[in-house]
């Protein structure tokens, strides 16, 4: 693999809407890259998990579930961490913005 950023690796994957959020053909796909990243570049995956800010005790506990492939829990941890961030950008973005605050 070539000097990608870590934060380029899924960013460009990631959908910045629900509505066009095909979570289990995107939770495949996430499987199958993470599974090669394990396999041949765990560093720059866990880089790319902390950049996406996926906790680190979530992290480890899909590398230790009996219940679930790691790669499986991770890319599932990757989708959740980026729900999160679709709501939080909703919530905040459609607010209206304080005039005291504008210009800064």
């Amino acid at each position: 693999m070539g000097e990608e950023h870590s934060s380029e690796l899924f960013d460009n994957l990631l959908p910045e809407s629900e509505s066009i959020l095909d979570e289990p053909a995107l939770l495949d796909m996430f499987t199958t890259r993470v599974e090669e990243m394990l396999k041949g570049d765990i560093d720059l995956l866990l880089s790319s998990l902390y950049r996406l800010d996926v906790e680190e005790y979530k992290i480890q506990r899909a590398l230790r579930s009996p219940d679930m492939p790691a790669a499986r829990g991770i890319a599932k941890l990757i989708i959740d961490r980026q729900k999160e961030k679709i709501i939080t950008r909703k919530k905040y973005g459609s607010e209206k913005k304080d005039p005291d605050w504008e210009g800064l």
